[in-house]
């Protein structure tokens, strides 16, 4: 018999978006304000009245994708990794945005953004667990393909409809002068998580390879883990 303790510290791990972790919207860019409640667990903000009429109908098809494959990871125990490995990314948001900049060369090539995604494979590093949660994982390999074989990869484990939403999302979000929203496929082990990143205006993409260290191009994995030993950990959203 399962024993109760157990289940109870099961039932309480949460699997926190990023702007749960970061503490800011990542649609609207409104900061949480002390004592007030956290931002909603699916990470669409439902504290700005503009926020939640223009952006709140947009998390429907992800929520309930990300419902069912709770109960999955709930069934198969695997809840307590999937939140470090959620609250890991979660941290790392501007990093997984400068990764998608230098991937797809938006700075010269804005399209790209309509048509492009990348993937990235991370692993634990060793001695993990001493680490503070946005240190436990490093970049081992990643490469870019077209939302249309991201869709054909994911089909099998509802990734497509999650794909489907994050184009209504890039949508909506480039009618507000960004380049979209960027769906990051995150993998470790055999978990794999799609991480939706709002991107910046063309300029804004511009801006983020101006300086050579930021500007990774084919080498942008590696680029990714000397940023990540570096510390450079957050940052709003939008930047």
């Amino acid at each position: 018999m399962a024993d109760p303790s157990n289940m109870k510290k099961e039932k309480e791990i949460h699997l926190k978006g990023q702007s749960r972790v970061q503490k800011i919207c990542h649609w609207c860019a409104k900061a949480q304000e002390p004592g007030k409640p956290p931002f909603q667990a699916c990470a669409k903000c439902k504290e700005s009245r503009e926020c939640q009429v223009k952006s709140w109908p947009l998390h429907k098809g992800i929520c309930k994708t990300t419902a069912d494959s709770r109960k999955k990871m709930d069934d198969a125990g695997k809840t307590q990794q999937v939140a470090a490995f959620k609250k890991w990314h979660g941290s790392h948001v501007v990093l997984l945005r400068q990764a998608i900049i230098c991937a797809l060369d938006l700075a010269h090539h804005p399209d790209n953004a309509d048509k492009t995604v990348i993937f990235l494979s991370v692993e634990l590093k060793e001695g993990h667990a001493r680490l503070s949660s946005e240190k436990k994982y490093y970049a081992v390999g990643g490469f870019d393909m077209t939302r249309d074989e991201a869709t054909s990869m994911l089909s099998t484990a509802g990734g497509a409809a999650i794909l489907e939403s994050n184009w209504k999302s890039h949508e909506h979000m480039k009618k507000k002068g960004g380049l979209g929203v960027s769906p990051v496929i995150l993998k470790t082990g055999d978990v794999v998580d799609i991480v939706n990143i709002t991107l910046p205006s063309h300029a804004g993409a511009k801006a983020a390879v101006a300086s050579k260290d930021m500007d990774w191009g084919e080498e942008w994995v590696n680029g990714f883990n000397i940023a990540l030993e570096l510390g450079y950990v957050t940052g709003k959203a939008g930047e």
